[in-house]
């Protein structure tokens, strides 16, 4: 398979190229090569469905904040027939992992604010 047969295979898989993909092919093919090669190892795998491994990517990549990402995961998983209510659930997910982990990081500030506030109180 060429460079070019494999940007038009996401391309019909995603309904556009992807723009990450379209720049390293010009930069290093091979990395897109490994990168079509990782994602078929993921999807020939079968405990997870694939329809749910796709909006697992639609979940991380929002909650990483990857905007290339989540359109082209989002345009493939349409094209899957995933519904729309289940994409935005995906993307909800996501909203409130990321707010969590905001939570989360700020666990020393707050024990830091609790003992600030115990030593207000004395």
């Amino acid at each position: 398979m060429t460079i070019e047969e494999l940007l038009s295979a996401m391309e019909k898989e995603a309904g556009a190229r992807p723009v990450t993909m379209e720049l390293l092919s010009q930069l290093d093919e091979s990395t897109v090569f490994e990168h079509a090669s990782n994602k078929q190892w993921l999807f020939s795998k079968t405990a997870v469905p694939n329809k749910y491994k796709l909006l697992m990517s639609i979940t991380a990549a929002a909650a990483l904040g990857q905007e290339n990402c989540i359109k082209t995961y989002v345009k493939s998983a349409l094209r899957q027939g995933i519904q729309k209510d289940e994409i935005m659930e995906a993307l909800l997910v996501a909203r409130f992992v990321k707010a969590t982990t905001v939570i989360s990081a700020s666990v020393d500030a707050m024990k830091l604010l609790v003992e600030e506030s115990s030593t207000d109180l004395e």
